[in-house]
């Protein structure tokens, strides 16, 4: 690993027990040096057009050079469609984390958010009437950290799930709102997503495909 990233050997342990199987997790906090980029990256980072996004895209690609080879491939990722796949992504901030599952029949799905104030009125759009029903009873001040990862959660799954396009957040249903482990129920295979408090904000990985 380079110094501009770093493979969270602690934390794979933690999610893998949690999800009942091996996952990777590297973190980047700086972004990738466009040397290593292949043509067709270089090309796709032309057409950024605003510079946070130019950014995150960099920052992301320096993670998944990293956790793509850990995988048997190589580090070019042109072409690269994560729904449903071995490999996800999320970057907040500063910082990227992707994410790999070692089975290959299985997909995986990251989100990381950092805490901050919510208008919890917009969980309404992403979360059924269990969820509502649980989020509401908590204390105040807590009640927009939940809600964020809440949304990492769904985030995950979505992320996790091979046919997501025809899909939104509130097709995915938390069977455990105030568990760091539950199922995400989608009326198909199974995913299973574990949650973690991450530096200043909310981590989830889904699991896809489960038994």
């Amino acid at each position: 690993m380079g110094a501009e990233t770093v493979r969270l050997h602690d934390l794979e342990q933690t999610l893998g027990e949690n999800l009942g199987t091996p996952v990777i997790i590297v973190c980047a906090k700086e972004e990738v040096d466009p040397a290593r980029l292949h043509q067709a990256e270089r090309k796709r980072l032309s057409e950024f057009r605003f510079e946070r996004r130019k950014r995150d895209w960099l920052l992301g690609r320096n993670a998944l050079k990293e956790i793509l080879p850990m995988l048997g491939g190589n580090e070019d990722t042109t072409g690269k469609t994560f729904a449903g796949s071995r490999v996800s992504l999320t970057h907040a901030g500063h910082t990227a984390y992707a994410a790999a599952v070692t089975q290959k029949d299985r997909g995986i799905g990251i989100d990381y958010e950092p805490l901050r104030d919510i208008d919890t009125r917009a969980a309404r759009w992403f979360l059924d009437h269990q969820e509502l029903q649980w989020l509401n009873i908590q204390p105040e001040s807590v009640r927009s950290a939940e809600l964020v990862r809440l949304w990492t959660i769904k985030e995950a799954a979505y992320k996790s799930h091979p046919n997501n396009r025809q899909m939104t957040l509130s097709d995915f249903a938390i069977s455990e709102p105030p568990a760091h482990v539950s199922d995400v129920i989608t009326g198909g295979p199974r995913i299973r997503v574990t949650s973690k408090a991450c530096g200043s904000g909310h981590l989830s990985v889904a699991i896809f495909g489960e038994e």
